[in-house]
């Protein structure tokens, strides 16, 4: 099972002003709530983080998801080390996509067309895949 959170807005990196990122935290951690009642226990989790976004981006792709996981902590999983595979990508809203699956909050993020981040917790099946 994935679960699938959206958090609308620009995110912010690791370098951002504490403040900002704070703030950016707070907005990822809410949303997730939503989609969590506990912590999940497992400890072979997978994070997939997709961030959507208008423009050039001011921030890169590893800075930006070490605020994403750390405001998962205590309501998607318990601690960091669980999640032993991490996806991140970055795509701009201007291009075309075909993505298959999609869950419709993503739809109906991308057709807003503001920045957003889609993240996916699941867990890490027993399959290699290549690098």
């Amino acid at each position: 099972m994935a679960y699938t959170v959206i958090v609308k807005g620009t995110p912010r990196s690791i370098r951002s002003s504490s403040r900002s990122r704070t703030t950016w935290k707070n907005k990822v951690a809410n949303e997730a709530r939503k989609k969590f009642s506990r912590p999940l226990t497992d400890n072979d989790l997978r994070i997939k983080i997709a961030i959507f976004y208008n423009g050039i981006p001011t921030f890169d792709a590893d800075n930006v998801s070490k605020p994403i996981c750390d405001a998962l902590c205590g309501i998607a999983y318990n601690d960091d080390s669980q999640i032993i595979e991490r996806i991140v990508r970055m795509r701009s809203l201007d291009g075309a996509y075909r993505i298959k699956g999609i869950p419709p909050e993503v739809a109906v993020a991308m057709c807003e067309g503001e920045d957003f981040v889609w993240i996916e917790i699941s867990k890490v099946g027993r399959e290699v895949e290549n690098l």
